[in-house]
């Protein structure tokens, strides 16, 4: 099938919008899109018509820009208590407002800013020019008396006033609860803004009213509409095993699943089959919920909505209703389920021979945890057929062939441990620490990442527009920042770092000092992932071609490319969810990737909840810490084994005058010549834990930073400070009574 010239419009105006401090000519442009060579004339018309149509600007040089919004950026802010903050944008690093730039935005307010780029620094940071639209204003926070006012103090790390509250005792409120209360908008401006009590939480101290105010801030909806309940019920109750409709019968085929122990529901199952000639093959199953969720029905609108479920310790804001995503939808053993089936055959060195996508009926074999595998794997088997032992040997021998062939390809793979939280019966936590990370994660992964994969380059060689999972290469600004950055912890990296040029850094200091240090600076240096149908590739994977297909019940996109699936397979016999047009896929992907995100923070949040009150048992204890971040305001420590994030202020720091460096984020003395640098080890004192600003103060307990650390190479070893009057962008001297903010540490990731 020959692929169609596809709507570049969508694609030109995304791109720009998103890169605009990288201005580029048509030609540059569509190189930039993947546009083949045979449709960079329609590429160049679409152009040309965006141009007299004043929908694009041409720039110095003729360089494409959206117009009057020159150097302009669009995004989410997320502010900071300090008053800093940063805008996060699709398809690159979020980008740093100073304080004072933030032009009264709030937290998830959509933004529009100029980019500043610093006389030294190479970094730019941005302002905030113009707020686009203000998020919903719902905050949470205690009802507090004070005299004869009452209040309520909006909890989180995002600055916000103290709000009045005219009515306390509105939704039978009590003092001490937890409350979702809704500001006045034209009260905005003052210090203290009034407002009315939406909703009562309950009693603060208990975790699943902890669970609900982040639910509640977050904006993430909890409640199934009764209609959308009732549809659920109606196709799960329709749900007749008998009724294939053609499907490939696979219920003899031995196949498991392999899941965290506290999981609810399994959409993927795994098997491995022996073939002849060194072949083997993989068999991807995953959930058919396209199924039972029909295209514009109303469990399709409210998945669509919600984008994503929300995982958190303990508890699950499911996209689906629970009779579908714990039901008939998920894969439980021994019960027949309706499934769509990738299936990939791999010669001796695990290189893709054949791929061949099905609709089936399965029955899984096995349930198993991750836990269960790896003692397996490692000789543990009580309690497993022999059968499914033999399974898991050949997935291990599969997966480690496909692991090493993907790293010869120039997959990333960075090491940062994960925090894992041990609950009790009423969810508290009783112990944390580093996650599982045995080798049962990565067959899954490995297997899962070959299954998408296969789905992605199928559509692609038909030319399909699909929504793709994305992953840009770092900007040349954040490549120049992490070499830099490495350079201030004693690295050299080279100045052009392809994919081949990190994974032989990352090779150089696995199991060394640095190690974690540089894991943390790549990280930073990396844009997120999202869903868009541009071509763009999975950098971080080395894929050229990636969708997200494994995962139906707990992902929109996952559940759009599944009804593509079926286009596939049933065209032209009978067409069924015909592919969307590509600007509607443009606009899906923007929605799924803000959706992403929120559930994201939602889940980072109620783990830095739960674990700061793990904290408060560990007052006056003396940990290990892993700096993680330096600042003009102090330094940032992860604590071990908890892996609870803390900050020792700069009063804290022993009495110097410290220098903040902004090229290298260090703090040096002046006085003593130490040196404190991402990556160093120190040992912490926990000193305060402040649930309602969600922070946990540190205090040295022993020397902090190394006594005479070699400048990067064409630096000073001590950074003159800036004359009186002049501008301090690069090197400030920073006082025990200062406190002006500069960056800290970004968000961790994801695929």
């Amino acid at each position: 099938m020959t692929a169609l010239p596809p709507p570049w419009q969508a694609e030109i105006i995304q791109h720009i919008a998103d890169h605009p401090d990288r201005p580029l000519k048509a030609r540059a442009l569509a190189r930039e899109l993947n546009v083949p060579a045979e449709q960079y004339p329609a590429f160049r018309d679409a152009v040309r018509g965006l141009v007299a149509d004043g929908v694009l600007a041409l720039g110095a040089g003729r360089t494409l820009t959206l117009p009057e919004r020159g150097g302009a950026v669009v995004g989410v802010f997320r502010a900071n208590r300090r008053g800093f903050g940063f805008i996060e944008c699709p398809g690159r690093p979020d980008l740093y407002v100073p304080r004072g730039r933030t032009h009264g935005a709030f937290e998830n307010d959509r933004v529009e800013a100029r980019l500043v780029r610093g006389r030294r620094s190479q970094e730019p940071h941005a302002e905030i020019t113009r707020i686009i639209e203000r998020a919903p204003l719902r905050w949470v926070g205690v009802l507090e008396r004070h005299g004869d006012h009452w209040y309520v103090q909006p909890q989180g790390r995002a600055p916000a006033p103290r709000v009045r509250i005219d009515d306390p005792t509105a939704k039978n409120a009590r003092p001490g609860d937890l409350v979702l209360v809704e500001p006045l908008e034209h009260t905005l401006a003052h210090h203290v803004v009034r407002g009315v009590i939406a909703e009562r939480l309950g009693d603060p101290s208990q975790t699943q009213v902890t669970i609900l105010g982040v639910v509640r801030r977050h904006g993430i909806p909890d409640v199934f509409p009764p209609e959308v309940r009732g549809a659920a019920q109606r196709a799960a109750a329709d749900f007749d095993p008998a009724q294939t409709d053609g499907r490939e019968d696979l219920r003899d085929l031995l196949t498991i699943t392999i899941d965290p122990p506290d999981a609810r529901d399994f959409d993927d199952a795994v098997s491995v089959e022996p073939l002849g000639g060194g072949h083997t093959r993989l068999g991807v199953h995953i959930a058919d919920v396209a199924h039972f969720v029909p295209l514009g029905g109303p469990v399709d609108a409210e998945a669509q909505r919600r984008g994503n479920s929300v995982y958190f310790p303990g508890y699950v804001v499911p996209m689906l209703p629970e009779t579908l995503s714990n039901g008939v939808c998920s894969l439980q053993p021994g019960q027949v389920r309706f499934t769509k089936s990738a299936f990939i055959t791999y010669d001796a060195e695990a290189r893709v021979v054949e791929t061949r996508l099905v609709n089936s009926l399965i029955r899984s074999n096995a349930r198993l945890t991750y836990e269960q595998a790896s003692a397996a794997l490692e000789g543990w088997t009580e309690g497993l057929a022999r059968p499914v032992v033999a399974l898991l040997e050949r997935a291990a021998r599969l997966a480690r062939r496909i692991r090493q062939r993907r790293l010869a390809a120039g997959m990333l793979v960075l090491t940062l441990p994960e925090v894992a939280l041990r609950l009790d019966d009423d969810g508290r936590v009783v112990d944390a620490g580093p996650a599982d990370t045995s080798f049962s994660h990565t067959l899954i992964e490995m297997f899962m990442v070959e299954a998408n994969e296969a789905v992605c380059r199928t559509f692609a060689e038909l030319g399909l527009p699909h929504l793709r999972r994305i992953h840009p290469p770092p900007s040349p600004d954040a490549i120049a920042r992490l070499v830099q950055l490495a350079g201030g912890i004693g690295l050299r990296l080279p100045r052009t770092l392809d994919r081949a040029a990190l994974q032989a850094v990352l090779d150089q200091t696995r199991g060394k000092p640095e190690e974690p240090a540089l894991n943390l600076l790549l990280l930073r240096s990396l844009a997120q992932a999202a869903y868009s149908p541009l071509p763009e590739g999975h950098y971080a994977l080395a894929s050229e071609h990636y969708c997200h297909f494994t995962s139906p019940i707990r992902r929109y996109p996952d559940l759009v490319v599944h009804r593509l699936f079926d286009h596939v397979l049933r065209a032209p016999r009978r067409r069924r969810a015909p592919p969307p047009p590509e600007q509607d896929l443009v606009a899906l992907g923007r929605h799924t990737s803000a959706t992403e995100r929120r559930a994201q923070d939602a889940e980072r949040e109620l783990r830095q909840l739960l674990l700061l009150s793990f904290m408060q048992g560990k007052l006056g204890e003396e940990l290990e810490g892993l700096i993680t971040g330096v600042s003009s305001f102090g330094v940032f420590v992860q604590v071990r084994p908890y892996l609870a994030e803390g900050l020792i202020h700069l009063s804290e720091l022993p009495r110097d005058e410290w220098v903040y460096d902004e090229r290298f984020a260090q703090l040096r003395g002046s006085r003593s010549g130490r040196v404190i640098a991402i990556g160093q080890i120190v040992r912490v004192r926990v000193a305060a834990v402040d649930i309602q600003r969600q922070e946990m103060s540190l205090a040295p307990a022993g020397s902090v930073g190394a006594t005479g650390t070699a400048a990067p190479r064409g630096e000073p070893s001590r950074p003159r400070r800036p004359r009186s009057g002049a501008r301090a962008s690069s090197a400030r001297s920073c006082r025990a009574d200062q406190r002006a903010p500069t960056r800290r540490a970004r968000r961790r990731r994801g695929r």
